[in-house]
Formats: C-alpha cells, structure tokens, sequence
C-alpha cells in the first residue's frame, strides 16, 4: 500500500479525464517539438518533460551503461508528459478546492 501518503488531490489526478486531455496537449507539443523548429516560447509547457526525460536518458547511461536511443528517449519525454500533466492538474484542483471555482453560479 504504498500509495496511502499520496495527497488526494495526486490520487485522483493519475486518473482524471483533464489529466488524459493535458497528457495529449503536451505528447503533441513534444511530437510538433520534434519534427518541426518551434520557438523557445511555444515548447516552454514541455520542458520540464523534456528536461527529465533528458535526466533519466544521461542516468541510465551513465549508472547501468544502458543507452535507450533516440526512440527511447522520446518514449522517456512521453513519460514524463504524463507525470507533467498529473502534477498540473493535482495543482489545478488543489487550488479550485482552496480558492474555489470562477465559474461557479453565485445563487
């Protein structure tokens, strides 16, 4: 049971449907990263992805002698866009649940 100290908000983040549709904003913004020179500014949301994608790549290579590749290294930033997206939306809800919902009706 190790997922018992995980905060609520992480819990139901893993699996929310916002968290699927911010997991695919971000393999695209990966994927149009990848075959296309986009501006610094448009792939700054992929970033942290790509950054740890690039950490886990140089760490299995360096610790274990493994060396995933060029496809392995993307499937890593895929990875790392769902981690993203969760953290994102864990954030989003936990700030919803403090703050409250804009589009609440005040009746």
């Amino acid at each position: 049971m190790a997922f018992r100290h995980v905060p609520p908000a992480v819990r139901a983040a893993t699996t929310a449907r916002r968290t699927v549709f911010a997991t695919a904003a971000l393999v695209a913004a990966v994927g149009v990263a990848r075959f296309t020179p986009l501006p610094d500014a448009l792939s700054l949301v992929a970033w942290p992805a790509l950054a740890a994608a690039f950490l886990l790549d140089t760490a299995l290579s360096n610790e274990l002698g493994v060396a995933v590749g060029d496809a392995g290294f993307w499937a890593l930033a895929v990875v790392g866009c769902y981690v993203e997206a969760v953290a994102v939306v864990a954030v989003a809800d936990w700030i919803r649940s403090r703050v409250g919902s804009p589009f609440r009706s005040a009746s």
